[in-house]
């Protein structure tokens, strides 16, 4: 569903060049929140599941394996539009960027070739930083309290040199603290201490929904200077508590099992999140071609097929690379664990 956010999103934000019908209401734009809610399970995860039982250089090597081999394909085949016909290209890929630092999701003044990398620089920060604190065996707890200690001194003591350096603006920015919350979230997961869950999650979707629809097209968000640290408020808080429900009501179910449509799209959501804006982009252009006055029923159109297409393309990708790249990458870690244990 995070996804699917993102993806409604993206169409809005193509919607009218390519149909000029504008059904699609402008609170549509903040379906970004879809963002925050996988920063929040991305913290969750790494506590929950991923750091559990493993050293710091197998954890990397599988979110490394997670991350880059999906991303490095999706990324190709901007690249080769890119060099194929630039006038295709996605204005904020005009600008000058760097192609090694883009690749490997290090922080820069630009957006990385494909846009929606962005988010994937900031899940490598957490990853490395979560590595750290299992390669100095520091409790989850401790860690997310001086790391946050850390952050807020480096902010208070050289807000010049965070504001010119991307590195250290990556390593402040407040979107961090969604992370944080999901970590949170695990801990009391594990201790199987999850109160109010009922309250939380319904308090949580209110929230979320209300920001979305209301609160966040009357702050103007979209051009606030201050987004990450609005939308931490606005979308982080509720995201976290919905997954705190979520999670609670696992540990209160015996042998959950969600619907199976909706297990194959949280398979594919990844896929789905990087390929989206090239297959909406595509979907978009043909149907400029093939309606070229546009007008409502266009643009309905363009938004039920991109979503569809979106998740069907996620999925091809998932099924044909991304599923069999983690099994081989899985049986070489394992291979590597056992040669050097």
């Amino acid at each position: 569903m995070a996804a699917n956010l993102v993806v409604l999103s993206h169409l809005y934000n193509v919607e009218d060049r390519y149909t000029h019908g504008g059904i699609l209401p402008a609170f549509a734009y903040y379906g970004i929140a879809g963002v925050d809610l996988f920063f929040v399970l991305s913290g969750f995860i790494m506590v929950a599941v991923a750091g559990r039982g493993v050293g710091p250089m197998q954890f990397l090597w599988r979110r490394a394996g997670r991350i880059y081999p999906t991303y490095w394909l999706v990324s190709l085949a901007v690249l080769a539009v890119a060099m194929a016909a630039p006038e295709m290209v996605n204005a904020s890929i005009k600008q000058p960027i760097s192609i090694w630092r883009s690749f490997l999701l290090v922080p820069s003044g630009t957006l990385p070739l494909l846009a929606v990398g962005w988010t994937l620089v900031h899940e490598m920060y957490f990853y490395l930083v979560f590595a750290i604190f299992l390669a100095l065996r520091i409790p989850v707890r401790n860690g997310l309290i001086a790391w946050g200690l850390v952050l807020l001194a480096v902010m208070a003591a050289a807000p010049d040199k965070v504001a010119a350096s991307p590195i250290l603006s990556l390593v402040t920015n407040p979107l961090t603290a969604e992370f944080m919350m999901g970590a949170l979230v695990a801990l009391l997961w594990l201790g199987r201490r999850t109160p109010g869950a009922l309250i939380a999650g319904v308090a949580g979707l209110a929230a979320l929904a209300f920001s979305m629809i209301y609160l966040a097209p009357a702050l103007s968000l979209a051009t606030s200077p201050h987004l990450d640290s609005w939308r931490v408020l606005v979308f982080g808080i509720p995201s976290a508590l919905v997954v705190y429900a979520l999670v609670a009501a696992e540990h209160r179910t015996p042998s959950p099992r969600a619907p199976t449509m909706l297990v194959a799209l949280g398979d594919w959501s990844y896929a789905t999140y990087l390929v989206h804006v090239l297959v909406i982009s595509a979907i978009g252009r043909v149907l400029a071609v093939l309606v070229p006055g546009g007008g409502a029923g266009a643009s309905l159109s363009f938004i039920l097929v991109g979503i569809a297409a979106s998740n069907l393309a996620g999925a091809a990708v998932h099924i044909l690379f991304e599923r069999p790249t983690l099994n081989w990458l899985h049986h070489m870690g394992r291979i590597e664990t056992s040669e050097f244990s």
